[in-house]
């Protein structure tokens, strides 16, 4: 067999991805936004067979003196055949000006044994930051001689940023884990080794000197040693200490230290102070006015970090034109956020605000964001992607006194749905003590269950029997399967859209849409290109109407399931399922009247359908549960499709398909991940 190397692309998202999930107890998980940036930046390699499996790959960051390595992986099968060492000659080939090539990894990971035979020296070590504070080796290759390169300086990145931590984030690091203290053990992550150096002033000690407990102050100057105290100049910090008590109270031992570390660090090098206290932060702005040194949360630096690596994820994601968007929560929002709009009746803002903040301070674990709406926040989502087969939704919150706030709580649900369907997951969970007030029968009404302090939805994109469905209830959350055990098969459908149950009697249809109409109807992706939609709440809406002329109305039976079929453009293409709710015919005037809260045609719209007679009987398709598919079919492939069942056809109107040939388009449409 013949397995040849190079550099991968974004075609080659699904296999990396694939492949990094089969390995990730060693690897870790990066989110498919993170995946795709490597490979658009051409920083991937990868190792392929003669018939084209990807087999390997390294994933690496290119520095201005060195390489990092983020990944190296080689699949089960494969290993002992000099892959990974190819992978890393592929990497040499590339160097400019990188004098070596780094990495940390796990002395407990079965990679720590590779590293050396590759041509690796470890110079140096340091605790993890797991539960365990398993050792992190650091790896080196040397690729260029530099006489000024030295063990000393290859141990700390060129890249990592100095910052001063206060006597409250250094105790948290040892306090039980809570929302008050995990935002300040976030900065022990292991993302940010090697981007972050943890400093600490000598005030440091003092505080600890009040500790009564001799044990505890034993142990916490022990602890204070593990970090480096950063220098500065004592005359300077004196002046700076001068100043900033015209700023702070001073009024006990604590807060007397708390200005002695300020100014000790104003009076550094390091420009960065980090701390909790929020009577601090809120005079920041006036603390760097005065003596040039940056308060920030621990939230706030993680935020800052994430974005300068992650810069792609905190672009805005728009749903319609300008009007419309998600938007990741910045470092620069998160001291000037609109909390008390997202809180429920009763609920402290204190509380709120700490729940947020240990959700965005994990930046590499959950992805925090909110729905904007003409420059207003209407809605906050937390999204967390656990294992391979469930998205977990931490938090779900609504602003409050929003116009039209059942149709966004409504988009926010279905979205997050969509965004399930797109990754092919088969559940989202919502935690239930994190949700808006009056959420919850949205979600009941939307499929989904309440099970052990979490709503859940099953959202299978693929077609399944009904055993099937029953088991993987039962294998995914065994508390929420006796709910569906005596569903009839079209309530089985509905509540685990967009499913297509096997063995269901029911009808199924394929109708044709304009493009102008699918894309305001249910295709986010053109409607987020088109700068001007005229409606975009149409686009947010989980129930819908379609009008048309009247014909072949009475094949059109309900309960059934829809293929639209794009037409208009150049070839055509089925891209999406919805559930026909209900048909209804009447006049044109009647039938907008009634639906004119719902659907994407406008009265001028109706008028060229009833051929300028608001009197003439047209139809209203209303239906729901509408999802893209991943992979739209296009109408060659249909046409193949249908010649083999040797039927017609027919594009022009509704035309009713067979159970077979719907599965085999709806499996087309939601194909397995390569």
């Amino acid at each position: 067999m013949t397995i040849s190397v190079g550099k991968l692309t974004i075609a080659d998202l699904n296999a990396v991805d694939e492949l990094m999930k089969r390995h990730s107890r060693t690897l870790g998980f990066l989110p498919t936004e993170a995946l795709s940036n490597y490979l658009e930046k051409e920083n991937t390699f990868g190792a392929k067979t003669s018939d084209g499996k990807l087999i390997g790959y390294l994933l690496q960051a290119a520095h201005p003196n060195y390489f990092r390595i983020a990944q190296l992986c080689v699949a089960e099968e494969f290993t002992g055949q000099g892959i990974a060492r190819r992978l890393i000659d592929e990497l040499k080939k590339s160097a400019t000006k990188q004098k070596d090539i780094r990495l940390r990894c796990r002395n407990d990971f079965p990679a720590h044994q590779m590293w050396p035979k590759l041509g690796f020296t470890a110079i140096d070590e340091q605790p993890g930051r797991s539960k365990g504070r398993l050792p992190l080796t650091l790896w080196r290759l040397t690729l260029a001689r530099d006489d000024q390169l030295d063990l000393f300086q290859a141990k700390t990145s060129d890249e990592s940023l100095d910052v001063v931590i206060d006597a409250q984030i250094f105790f948290d690091f040892d306090e039980a884990d809570s929302n008050k203290s995990r935002p300040s053990r976030a900065l022990l992550s292991d993302f940010l080794v090697d981007e972050l150096r943890l400093l600490r002033t000598d005030e440091l000690l003092n505080e600890i000197v009040r500790e009564k407990n001799p044990g505890q102050r034993e142990k916490s100057r022990n602890k204070a040693y593990e970090f480096l105290e950063v220098e500065h100049d004592p005359k300077q910090a004196e002046h700076f200490a001068g100043i900033l008590k015209t700023l702070l109270p001073s009024n006990n031992p604590s807060q007397k230290s708390d200005i002695q570390q300020l100014a000790q660090a104003a009076a550094s090098e390091v420009k960065i102070f980090v701390t909790r206290d929020q009577k601090l932060l809120k005079k920041s702005e006036e603390i760097a006015g005065r003596v040039s040194l940056q308060v920030v949360s621990p939230t706030e630096l993680i935020i800052r970090l994430h974005e300068l690596s992650e810069q792609q994820s905190y672009a805005p994601t728009r749903i319609s034109g300008f009007e419309l968007r998600w938007q990741r929560i910045s470092s620069n929002e998160v001291a000037h956020f609109p909390y008390s709009i997202f809180l429920n009746q009763g609920e402290r803002q204190g509380v709120f605000k700490e729940k947020l903040g240990v959700l965005l301070a994990e930046p590499d674990h959950h992805e925090t964001e909110c729905l904007q709406s003409k420059d207003r926040n209407v809605a906050i989502r937390a999204l967390t992607r656990e294992t391979n087969k469930i998205l977990n939704v931490p938090m779900l919150r609504m602003a409050q006194s929003v116009d039209d706030s059942q149709l966004f709580r409504r988009f926010v649900i279905a979205d997050t749905i969509a965004g399930a369907v797109e990754n092919n997951l088969d559940a989202v969970q919502v935690d239930a003590s994190a949700i808006t007030s009056g959420l919850e029968t949205d979600l009941l009404e939307m499929g989904f269950v309440k099970c052990n302090g979490s709503f859940v939805r099953f959202s299978f994109p693929r077609s399944l029997t009904r055993t099937e469905v029953l088991s993987k209830t039962q294998e995914l959350f065994p508390a929420s399967a006796p709910h569906y055990r005596n569903m009839s098969d079209q309530e089985l459908q509905r509540c685990c859209s967009p499913i297509a149950l096997k063995e269901a009697e029911q009808n199924y249809f394929l109708i044709p849409i304009r493009p102008g109409y699918a894309k305001s109807l249910f295709d986010r992706q053109q409607a987020a290109e088109d700068m001007f939609v005229q409606n975009p709440g149409v686009l947010l809406r989980w129930d819908n109407v379609y009008y048309k002329a009247k014909s072949h109305h009475y094949m059109l039976q309900t309960p059934a399931r829809i293929l639209w079929y794009e037409s208009g453009t150049e070839a055509g293409q089925i891209v999406a399922v919805s559930c026909l709710d209900t048909v209804e015919m009447g006049s044109a005037k009647e039938l907008f009247k009634k639906f004119k809260k719902f659907g994407v045609l406008e009265w001028r719209d109706i008028f060229d359908i009833c051929g300028g007679d608001p009197s003439k009987e047209i139809m209203a398709l209303k239906f729901s549960h509408t999802f893209l598919f991943r992979r739209p079919v296009p109408l060659n492939v249909m046409r193949n499709i249908f010649a083999e069942y040797d039927i017609n056809l027919v594009l022009q109107s509704p035309s009713k398909l067979s159970t077979e040939i719907f599965l085999e388009l709806f499996q087309l449409g939601y194909p397995e991940p390569a």
